[in-house]
């Protein structure tokens, strides 16, 4: 195994261009997306499998450092959540389509909302172990990158840790007593230490234990996090009791979605306005999190594939535009062709792609 892991190092670049080329091929399978053939869906989840482990292998590579020792990752003792995670996402269209082949296609949604409830469990999981940092990529990239030092809206009580106390002008007068005989004790009278020749005043403090404006915009993103971890079980939930066809489904599912994006924006960018507080500071995403932010606004597009609205208006400009380049040597062929896959990726892949 170690042998493997080592080979696969070695060769990351020529791997990914190979995994890349060979999901690519197996869109262009015969029967490649009706329900009555597994076998291409197997063959693609099999690929997307054994890149998961590869990128979790060169992900997990010990580092080389400037002595040209090797120096091991810090291991994470919990169980490995984004791992798994992407794992379920890789099997979960295969489910879908199997389920459909043998179940019917009204009764393939129970064991799609139970992969749904598996992720939302995890996601929750890995939402609480990260200290309730923003999900990236649903989960299965860790957030690891740190913020700019001007924003600290993401952690509740840090300068508690630091020794910090609460504002003297929220204690009674009792406690700032208290306080500030605890601080004294122990310390050596001012006119015992020696005074140091034209030192500069120490920089004023720029974090403050703000309980009353933090603990809000904390619960608030974390609100805002679980509603968009959650909209993909309800999504499926609601399709199971009200239908594919049903509007129900589509517009709640939008609509929890809208909302855990207004929380969001609202906690992190504009936290003044929404708490009616402008001494409350603005949150600065880090790079990390404005990449995952941008790719939820384009998954909203999915919504544009899912019916009934697929069925009620974007199928139908799909086929105007079919008819209109028909007549068009190979543009025609090429605009069938397109039609057909986004028809077959609009029965298996929407409902579940943006979960």
């Amino acid at each position: 195994m170690e042998a493997y892991k080592e080979w696969v190092r070695r060769n990351r670049l020529w791997l990914s261009s190979i995994e890349s080329l060979a999901n690519t091929m197996t869109w262009f399978l015969p029967e490649r997306l009706t329900s009555s053939e597994l076998a291409p869906e197997a063959l693609s989840t099999m690929v997307g499998l054994v890149t998961v482990m590869n990128e979790h292998i060169v992900a997990t590579a010990p580092e080389i450092s400037s002595t040209e020792f090797q120096v091991r990752p810090p291991e994470d003792p919990t169980f490995p959540w984004p791992l798994l995670l992407s794992v379920v996402k890789e099997v979960e269209v295969l489910v879908e389509m199997s389920s459909e082949h043998f179940l019917g296609r009204d009764q393939k949604w129970t064991p799609v909302a139970v992969v749904e409830a598996l992720k939302a469990f995890m996601r929750l999981l890995v939402l609480h172990k990260s200290g309730y940092k923003m999900l990236i990529d649903g989960g299965e990239t860790l957030n690891r990158e740190e913020k700019p030092e001007s924003s600290h809206c993401d952690v509740l009580g840090k300068s508690q840790i630091r020794g910090a106390t609460p504002s003297s002008s929220n204690q009674p007068r009792a406690i700032q007593a208290m306080n500030k005989y605890r601080n004294n004790v122990g310390t050596r009278p001012s006119w015992l230490v020696a005074k140091p020749v034209a030192t500069p005043p120490p920089p004023p403090p720029t974090q403050h234990f703000e309980p009353k404006s933090s603990a809000p915009i904390r619960k608030f993103k974390i609100l805002g996090e679980v509603l968009l971890i959650l909209r993909p079980f309800l999504y499926v939930m609601m399709i199971r009791r009200h239908g594919l066809r049903s509007w129900r489904p589509w517009l709640s599912a939008l609509a929890i979605d809208a909302t855990g994006m207004a929380i969001l924006y609202g906690s992190t960018l504009f936290p003044d306005y929404v708490f009616g507080n402008k001494s409350i500071p603005r949150c600065v995403p880090s790079k990390q999190e404005k990449n995952e932010i941008t790719r939820r606004q384009v998954l909203w597009a999915l919504y544009l594939m899912r019916s009934p609205f697929f069925d009620l208006y974007t199928h139908r400009r799909l086929e105007r535009v079919e008819k209109t380049l028909k007549p068009v040597p190979l543009f025609g062929s090429l605009a069938g062709k397109a039609v057909e896959l986004i028809q077959g990726v609009q029965a298996f892949y929407t409902y579940t792609a943006g979960s």
